[in-house]
């Protein structure tokens, strides 16, 4: 299987740009994976309707991006939240249902357009609270990790 996280967002401070990097070589050593960062929309102001448009905009961005023979991911609050365990549960039923590749779509400041999310198989949350969007990808790596170590045998989760 293959990894792609595919998030809306250009250049990371420092210590998160260092996490990113330690968490993708780990899991490198396990499954391929790679990172794509599309450029966010310039929100003018803090207005609905603008923020609808700036999405709108990233999502036209994003779906250039999305392989056809991915299984798309969404990242969402309102999506399904698991635990670690049932995480690597659920990699492990895809990659023996023959799943080659998954991309895992980070939103922007605003979460992501509607369209990106609907008709997904699978929606995927970190949870309920609200994390700054360039630190949802540590958080997602660090869980990809955790959920190979576990479905590998790995003493990482221990």
């Amino acid at each position: 299987m293959r990894l792609t996280i595919l998030a809306i967002g250009r250049g990371m401070e420092p210590a998160i740009a260092q996490l990113v990097k330690n968490y993708m070589g780990r899991l490198n050593r396990l499954l391929p994976v790679e990172l794509i960062e599309v450029t966010e929309e310039r929100r003018g102001s803090d207005q609905l309707g603008q923020k609808q448009v700036a999405m709108a905009r990233e999502a036209k961005r994003l779906e250039v991006k999305l392989a056809n023979s991915a299984m798309v991911v969404p990242l969402d609050s309102r999506g399904l939240a698991l635990p670690s365990t049932d995480l690597a549960k659920h990699l492990g039923k895809l990659i023996d249902q023959g799943v080659r590749e998954i991309t895992f779509v980070i939103g922007g400041p605003d979460g992501l357009d509607p369209n990106i999310l609907a008709n997904r198989d699978w929606t995927f949350s970190l949870g309920p609270m609200t994390y700054p969007h360039m630190l949802v990808r540590v958080l997602l790596l660090e869980q990809l990790y955790r959920a190979m170590s576990i479905l590998k045998g790995l003493p990482y989760h221990r």
